[in-house]
């Protein structure tokens, strides 16, 4: 399933993407699956360590043969620590990713980079001179440094896949997806139609929900409003920037519940329906404009969902 979405970006500008559910499932699934191998590793580079000490030490099985007395060994028994502790906060991570996602597919990031990574003598670095933490333990240093290094890369990758989730509700909020009035079938669908005032031919620019006067009009998605007053034909109109060159409107209200510059979130109540300037009866005139242009306002409402 493809998703298709007019970024928001925090109702700023930005331009259509499209995010397939079954890649980000696919990538928690298998950032968690990482989560599990890396805490096996643990446990086999600590049994190693365990190894290395009983022939070091000559210490019962099971002894790890380290001397917490010793500044090195200390070090390397704080290390196993902390690195069994990262262990658990990623798989709670991972669990919780992994719950977004399945809901967040259930209904409807920064751009990760494709390039591999260079060997890192090959590229600048710097910093400061400081001992290491595995300098009394050199053979399982090593062990702890490569295995440290992993759970860095598994962090990251775990934040990568929060923000898109994050980024990606922050656009579905954006996304004029809702119908402004819950429960009204549509009475006049949108393209050319009999005007009913001449009984000719002509362009109906949106779709009208015919409902009682006083009837909550909800904000299709979140955004700032751009407009709200009369508006010639249109009468008592809201429009709403949701960004992107998006733009929703809301005609024919019989009162205005907000301002110019108000930011709203998804299904907030917005005005109600009435039947000022040129209609017939009580209804909503709703529109969806992309770049100034009216279009089909049910190819929208219809993303909900599917």
């Amino acid at each position: 399933m493809a998703i298709m979405m007019f970024s928001a970006g925090a109702l700023a500008d930005s331009g259509l993407r499209t995010i397939r559910t079954r890649t980000l499932v696919a990538l928690a699934a298998a950032l968690a699956l990482a989560v599990l191998l890396s805490g096996l590793a643990i446990g086999f580079q600590i049994g190693r360590v365990a190894d290395a000490g009983d022939r070091s030490a000559g210490g019962p099985p099971g002894y790890l043969g380290l001397d917490p007395s010793r500044p090195g060994d200390q070090a390397l028994v704080d290390e196993i620590g902390a690195l069994s502790g990262r262990l658990i906060r990623l798989e709670a991570e991972a669990s919780r990713l992994a719950e977004r996602v399945d809901a967040s597919s259930k209904g409807q990031g920064p751009k990760q980079d494709s390039a591999k990574s260079t060997d890192d003598a090959s590229r600048p670095a710097g910093g400061p001179l400081l001992p290491s933490r595995f300098d009394a333990a050199p053979g399982a240093g090593v062990s702890l440094v490569a295995l440290d290094r992993q759970l860095g890369e598994l962090e990251a990758a775990l934040g990568r896949v929060g923000a898109e989730l994050s980024r990606r509700d922050l656009d579905a909020m954006a996304f004029p997806s809702r119908v402004p009035v819950p429960g009204v079938p549509v009475s006049s669908g949108f393209g050319r139609r009999t005007d009913p005032f001449t009984g000719l031919p002509a362009l109906h620019t949106g779709i009208d929900y015919p409902a009682p006067y006083g009837t909550p009009i909800l904000a299709s998605a979140g955004g700032r409003v751009r407009y709200a007053g009369p508006r010639g034909p249109y009468g008592n109109t809201v429009e709403i920037d949701h960004g992107g060159g998006l733009v929703t409107r809301y005609g024919h209200a019989s009162r205005i519940h907000v301002r110019v510059g108000d930011i709203l979130l998804p299904g907030q109540n917005i005005a109600t329906v009435g039947s000022t300037g040129r209609s017939t009866g009580p209804h909503l005139h709703f529109e969806v404009l992309r770049e100034g242009t009216p279009v089909h306002p049910e190819s929208y409402l219809a993303g909900d969902d599917s």
